[in-house]
């Protein structure tokens, strides 16, 4: 009775890559890690903001998160190409497990100050630092490249449906029994997704890089060729300013929430980062059901310009329950950004420079909302959250317009690359 349906999910929609064993227990036990990424996250955020009721702090704990992965994810995603994937996922997810297990001790015995809580921050920030490229360059060693865009975008399903599920727990987690909960849970969901990865083997393998060759020539050629990539090029230039001024909002919610919402943080952020987690989903299947790389193209360029209208609707509401429907907006437009932009990138990118160019996508994807939140959080000292963020909306939207110009051209050259796979 329900086989024909069946059938459809697994060879036409979105989830079709479930067809695929090693895509499936990846994600399967991915999806645990990503909620409790949103756990540790989450109670990371409101944990500082207890301590030190400072937008300045959690600008901080962001680039003190986020800041390692600048030094450490090119080199990650040289050593991404140059050696075995799944043996560096494997260390790195053990390494996280370790790193939050300590915090929840440290925690729960009264011991982490600000300044404790942002030398975990760093340390957490390194272990991610080597995970982003590594994550991002699986994917398609997992799948055949027609499964490709379908594979992405249910990894980001899974992971937002964490980000939706994940701070509806963490609202009673943190009332009845307190952060060190929320980062023992974390540590656990780790402990799962790497045991799980020794059940995986590569499918659909990439060459490796050039062996006998130093790091710094093999950083330097990923940047070359990013840099003069006839498209790539322009949705780096694109996710600089977007992820700098246009995402950082993420990073302070505890201070959004509390001075411009007037809603209670512990209650207010949960409720946002669900929103975010719902507006991810949309985005998510919307563009997963899309196969063809110009749609995928345009979509990519309808998404930059609705996160420039809802980011602005987001911080110019005092209304809490608005935000919470401009959140859903701003996440769907976001995520659709980052999930058509990483198709196009991971369909186009030569195999044996996958692992240095997503590390580039990645850095700036999650380093440049913690520098954004650092930048924005002090401005805020002086001037609150919402003047500083419109200027950012501002900025980004000339170089949106810039991109955009370049539509013709882009269109062009991803027509010419499918042709020439043919």
């Amino acid at each position: 009775m329900f086989q024909p349906l069946i059938d459809t999910i697994m060879t036409k929609s979105t989830f079709r890559a479930f067809r695929h064993r090693d895509f499936a227990i990846v994600e399967g036990a991915g999806w645990l890690a990503g909620a409790g990424v949103w756990f540790y996250r989450i109670g990371l955020a409101v944990f500082a903001w207890d301590l030190t009721h400072s937008g300045f702090w959690l600008g901080v704990i962001a680039i003190a998160e986020a800041g390692p992965g600048i030094l450490i994810s090119p080199i990650a995603g040289a050593m991404a190409d140059r050696y075995d994937r799944l043996a560096m996922a494997r260390i790195v997810q053990f390494a996280m497990m370790g790193v939050t297990a300590a915090l929840a001790a440290m925690t729960f015995a009264g011991l982490v100050d600000i300044w404790m809580l942002t030398a975990f921050a760093v340390l957490h920030g390194i272990c991610t630092g080597f995970w982003t490229p590594v994550r991002m360059s699986l994917a398609p060693n997992l799948v055949p490249r027609e499964d490709l865009s379908a594979a992405i975008a249910t990894h980001s399903i899974l992971f937002n449906l964490g980000r939706t599920l994940g701070p509806a727990l963490v609202a009673p987690i943190l009332a009845l029994w307190g952060v060190g909960v929320v980062f023992a849970i974390n540590a656990v969901a780790n402990l799962i997704f790497s045991l799980a990865l020794f059940g995986v083997k590569m499918t659909n393998p990439d060459r490796k890089a050039e062996a006998g060759r130093s790091m710094r020539s093999h950083l330097a050629e990923g940047v070359r060729y990013a840099a003069a990539h006839p498209v790539i090029k322009y949705l780096f230039l694109n996710m600089i300013f977007a992820s700098l001024l246009l995402r950082a909002y993420m990073e302070l919610l505890p201070g959004l929430s509390e001075t411009v919402f007037g809603f209670d943080p512990d209650k207010g952020v949960p409720i946002l980062v669900s929103a975010a987690g719902v507006g991810a989903v949309i985005a998510s299947l919307l563009i997963g059901n899309l196969r063809k790389p110009t749609a995928i193209l345009n979509a990519y360029l309808y998404s930059v310009f609705g996160s420039l209208v809802s980011l602005t609707l987001f911080v110019s509401t005092s209304n809490f329950w608005f935000a919470v429907f401009c959140t859903v907006l701003l996440s769907t437009a976001q995520v659709g950004v980052n999930i058509a932009g990483q198709v196009i990138v991971q369909g186009g990118v030569r195999g044996d420079l996958r692992g240095r160019v997503m590390s580039l996508w990645g850095l700036l994807n999650r380093s440049g909302p913690a520098l954004g939140a650092l930048l924005i959080g002090g401005l805020s000292g002086f001037w609150g959250f919402t003047w500083p963020m419109l200027v950012g909306v501002a900025v980004s939207a000339v170089v949106a317009l810039f991109v955009f110009g370049r539509r013709d051209a882009m269109r062009l050259a991803v027509i010419e690359a499918e042709q020439s796979r043919k």
